[in-house]
Protein backbone atom coordinates (compact mmCIF):
# COMPACT_ATOMS: atom_id res chain seq x y z
CA UNK A 1 0.00 0.00 0.00
CA UNK A 2 1.41 3.68 -1.02
CA UNK A 3 2.62 5.65 1.75
CA UNK A 4 -0.16 8.70 3.41
CA UNK A 5 2.00 11.47 1.52
CA UNK A 6 1.07 9.55 -2.03
CA UNK A 7 -2.31 8.64 -1.50
CA UNK A 8 -2.86 12.53 -0.09
CA UNK A 9 -1.57 13.43 -3.81
CA UNK A 10 -3.15 11.34 -5.98
CA UNK A 11 -6.59 12.16 -3.85
CA UNK A 12 -5.53 16.23 -4.79
CA UNK A 13 -4.77 15.81 -8.08
CA UNK A 14 -8.27 13.95 -8.64
CA UNK A 15 -9.92 16.55 -6.45
CA UNK A 16 -8.21 19.23 -8.33
CA UNK A 17 -9.74 17.84 -12.05
CA UNK A 18 -13.15 17.38 -10.13
CA UNK A 19 -13.78 20.83 -8.61
CA UNK A 20 -12.77 22.10 -11.98
CA UNK A 21 -15.56 20.13 -13.57
CA UNK A 22 -17.94 21.16 -10.98
CA UNK A 23 -16.70 24.99 -11.34
CA UNK A 24 -16.88 24.77 -15.54
CA UNK A 25 -20.81 23.58 -15.47
CA UNK A 26 -21.68 26.09 -12.79
CA UNK A 27 -20.38 29.39 -14.50
CA UNK A 28 -20.98 27.85 -17.84
CA UNK A 29 -24.61 27.74 -16.53
CA UNK A 30 -24.99 31.14 -14.61
CA UNK A 31 -22.94 32.98 -17.67
CA UNK A 32 -25.40 31.70 -20.34
CA UNK A 33 -28.54 32.38 -17.92
CA UNK A 34 -27.06 36.11 -17.70
CA UNK A 35 -26.94 36.24 -21.31
CA UNK A 36 -30.60 35.61 -21.68
CA UNK A 37 -29.43 32.30 -23.80
CA UNK A 38 -31.70 29.78 -21.34
CA UNK A 39 -35.21 30.57 -21.62
CA UNK A 40 -36.54 27.13 -20.27
CA UNK A 41 -39.52 26.67 -18.35
CA UNK A 42 -39.98 24.52 -15.52
CA UNK A 43 -41.24 21.03 -16.72
CA UNK A 44 -42.66 18.77 -13.51
CA UNK A 45 -41.94 15.15 -12.93
CA UNK A 46 -44.78 12.77 -13.77
CA UNK A 47 -43.72 10.97 -10.83
CA UNK A 48 -42.47 11.66 -7.72
CA UNK A 49 -38.83 12.02 -6.59
CA UNK A 50 -37.61 9.13 -5.42
CA UNK A 51 -36.72 9.26 -1.49
CA UNK A 52 -33.98 6.27 -1.58
CA UNK A 53 -33.23 7.91 -5.01
CA UNK A 54 -32.32 11.62 -3.11
CA UNK A 55 -31.36 9.49 -0.18
CA UNK A 56 -28.12 8.02 -2.68
CA UNK A 57 -27.04 11.44 -4.06
CA UNK A 58 -26.44 13.08 -0.36
CA UNK A 59 -24.64 9.96 0.84
CA UNK A 60 -22.50 9.62 -2.43
CA UNK A 61 -21.84 13.61 -1.44
CA UNK A 62 -21.01 12.62 2.03
CA UNK A 63 -18.78 10.25 0.39
CA UNK A 64 -17.00 13.01 -1.88
CA UNK A 65 -16.71 15.39 0.98
CA UNK A 66 -15.50 12.45 3.03
CA UNK A 67 -12.86 11.58 0.31
CA UNK A 68 -11.88 15.15 0.42
CA UNK A 69 -11.21 15.18 4.31
CA UNK A 70 -8.61 12.64 3.68
CA UNK A 71 -6.40 15.05 2.32
CA UNK A 72 -5.79 16.32 5.79
CA UNK A 73 -6.50 13.69 8.27
CA UNK A 74 -6.24 11.05 6.69
CA UNK A 75 -2.99 9.76 9.21
CA UNK A 76 -4.51 11.20 12.50
CA UNK A 77 -8.74 10.29 12.66
CA UNK A 78 -9.36 8.11 9.44
CA UNK A 79 -6.49 5.40 9.34
CA UNK A 80 -6.20 5.67 13.24
CA UNK A 81 -9.87 5.57 13.65
CA UNK A 82 -11.76 3.49 10.80
CA UNK A 83 -10.78 0.19 9.43
CA UNK A 84 -9.27 -0.30 6.03
CA UNK A 85 -9.85 -3.38 4.41
CA UNK A 86 -6.11 -4.93 3.46
CA UNK A 87 -5.50 -6.38 0.50
CA UNK A 88 -2.02 -7.43 0.67
CA UNK A 89 0.49 -7.41 -2.59
CA UNK A 90 -2.25 -6.04 -4.75
CA UNK A 91 -3.19 -3.08 -2.84
CA UNK A 92 -1.02 -1.03 -4.56
CA UNK A 93 -2.03 -2.49 -8.01
CA UNK A 94 -5.31 -1.73 -7.17
CA UNK A 95 -4.58 1.70 -5.93
CA UNK A 96 -3.09 2.34 -9.32
CA UNK A 97 -6.40 1.06 -11.10
CA UNK A 98 -8.65 3.16 -8.51
CA UNK A 99 -6.32 6.44 -9.68
CA UNK A 100 -7.20 5.78 -13.56
CA UNK A 101 -10.91 5.27 -12.95
CA UNK A 102 -11.33 8.06 -10.79
CA UNK A 103 -9.23 10.03 -13.51
CA UNK A 104 -11.25 8.49 -16.50
CA UNK A 105 -14.20 9.27 -14.79
CA UNK A 106 -13.44 13.20 -14.48
CA UNK A 107 -12.72 13.08 -18.36
CA UNK A 108 -16.00 11.31 -18.21
CA UNK A 109 -17.85 14.01 -16.35
CA UNK A 110 -15.93 16.85 -18.24
CA UNK A 111 -17.04 15.89 -21.77
CA UNK A 112 -20.66 15.64 -20.18
CA UNK A 113 -20.73 18.94 -18.73
CA UNK A 114 -19.87 20.23 -22.06
CA UNK A 115 -22.37 18.16 -23.91
CA UNK A 116 -25.02 18.43 -21.65
CA UNK A 117 -24.49 22.52 -21.37
CA UNK A 118 -27.28 24.71 -20.22
CA UNK A 119 -29.67 21.77 -19.86
CA UNK A 120 -27.91 20.36 -16.97
CA UNK A 121 -29.98 20.45 -13.63
CA UNK A 122 -28.32 19.64 -10.38
CA UNK A 123 -30.79 16.18 -9.65
CA UNK A 124 -31.11 16.72 -6.14
CA UNK A 125 -33.53 19.62 -6.36
CA UNK A 126 -36.35 17.31 -7.91
CA UNK A 127 -36.48 20.40 -10.95
CA UNK A 128 -35.82 19.93 -14.96
CA UNK A 129 -35.66 22.28 -17.34
CA UNK A 130 -34.70 20.17 -20.15
CA UNK A 131 -36.74 20.88 -23.61
CA UNK A 132 -34.53 19.24 -25.82
CA UNK A 133 -32.98 16.00 -25.63
CA UNK A 134 -29.48 15.96 -26.06
CA UNK A 135 -28.50 12.77 -28.31
CA UNK A 136 -24.64 13.97 -29.90
CA UNK A 137 -21.04 12.88 -28.85
CA UNK A 138 -21.29 11.14 -25.60
CA UNK A 139 -25.23 11.15 -25.35
CA UNK A 140 -25.33 9.43 -28.48
CA UNK A 141 -24.16 5.64 -26.88
CA UNK A 142 -24.69 6.88 -23.27
CA UNK A 143 -28.17 7.75 -21.84
CA UNK A 144 -26.19 8.84 -18.42
CA UNK A 145 -22.69 9.59 -18.66
CA UNK A 146 -22.58 11.78 -15.96
CA UNK A 147 -24.17 9.12 -13.59
CA UNK A 148 -21.41 6.86 -14.77
CA UNK A 149 -18.48 9.22 -14.44
CA UNK A 150 -19.76 9.39 -10.57
CA UNK A 151 -19.82 5.89 -10.25
CA UNK A 152 -16.10 5.31 -12.02
CA UNK A 153 -14.65 8.51 -9.77
CA UNK A 154 -16.32 6.86 -6.36
CA UNK A 155 -15.13 3.56 -6.86
CA UNK A 156 -11.60 5.19 -7.86
CA UNK A 157 -11.37 6.85 -4.81
CA UNK A 158 -12.41 3.86 -2.51
CA UNK A 159 -9.77 1.68 -4.28
CA UNK A 160 -6.69 4.28 -3.39
CA UNK A 161 -7.97 4.39 0.68
CA UNK A 162 -9.94 0.81 0.87
CA UNK A 163 -11.94 2.40 3.76
CA UNK A 164 -14.84 0.56 4.71
CA UNK A 165 -16.97 3.27 6.01
CA UNK A 166 -16.39 4.87 2.48
CA UNK A 167 -17.14 1.72 1.42
CA UNK A 168 -20.77 1.13 2.28
CA UNK A 169 -21.25 4.71 1.38
CA UNK A 170 -20.38 3.70 -2.08
CA UNK A 171 -23.00 0.72 -1.73
CA UNK A 172 -25.70 2.67 -0.75
CA UNK A 173 -25.21 6.11 -3.00
CA UNK A 174 -24.48 3.54 -5.94
CA UNK A 175 -28.20 2.01 -5.59
CA UNK A 176 -29.62 5.47 -5.21
CA UNK A 177 -27.62 6.95 -7.93
CA UNK A 178 -29.17 3.87 -10.14
CA UNK A 179 -32.52 4.61 -8.59
CA UNK A 180 -32.14 8.33 -9.53
CA UNK A 181 -31.01 7.47 -13.02
CA UNK A 182 -34.64 5.61 -13.48
CA UNK A 183 -36.56 8.72 -12.12
CA UNK A 184 -34.92 10.99 -14.69
CA UNK A 185 -35.78 8.38 -17.41
CA UNK A 186 -39.68 8.23 -16.19
CA UNK A 187 -39.87 12.16 -16.81
CA UNK A 188 -38.01 12.08 -20.30
CA UNK A 189 -40.33 9.18 -21.37
CA UNK A 190 -42.96 11.64 -20.49
CA UNK A 191 -41.76 14.87 -21.98
CA UNK A 192 -40.34 12.99 -25.23
CA UNK A 193 -42.55 9.81 -25.51
CA UNK A 194 -41.38 8.02 -28.68
CA UNK A 195 -38.70 9.75 -29.54
CA UNK A 196 -36.94 9.12 -25.85
CA UNK A 197 -38.28 5.87 -26.55
CA UNK A 198 -36.56 4.95 -29.55
CA UNK A 199 -33.21 6.86 -28.34
CA UNK A 200 -33.48 4.20 -25.32
CA UNK A 201 -33.23 1.24 -27.99
CA UNK A 202 -30.05 2.67 -29.40
CA UNK A 203 -27.85 3.74 -26.12
CA UNK A 204 -27.09 1.95 -23.10
CA UNK A 205 -28.20 3.46 -19.57
CA UNK A 206 -24.52 3.91 -18.47
CA UNK A 207 -22.39 1.69 -21.12
CA UNK A 208 -22.33 1.85 -25.10
CA UNK A 209 -25.03 -0.71 -26.17
CA UNK A 210 -22.75 -3.89 -27.99
CA UNK A 211 -23.74 -3.17 -31.82
CA UNK A 212 -25.73 -6.32 -33.44
CA UNK A 213 -26.64 -7.21 -36.89
CA UNK A 214 -29.98 -6.33 -37.96
CA UNK A 215 -30.80 -10.15 -37.45
CA UNK A 216 -30.23 -9.82 -34.00
CA UNK A 217 -32.99 -9.39 -31.43
CA UNK A 218 -32.44 -6.24 -29.75
CA UNK A 219 -31.82 -7.10 -25.76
Amino acid sequence: MFNSTIIRIFIIILFFFFGYNITFIIIRKRKNKHNGNSNNRNIKSTSRFGKLAKVGIIILNVFITLVCLNIFFYEKVFRKYIPQIQFGFLSEPLQIIGLILAFTGNVTLNISYRELGVYWEYPIDGKRKKQKLITTGIYSRIRHPIYLSFYLISIGFWLILFDVVLLILLLIGGIGLYLQALEEEKLLLAIFGDIYKTYQRSTGRFFAKVQHNESSSSQ
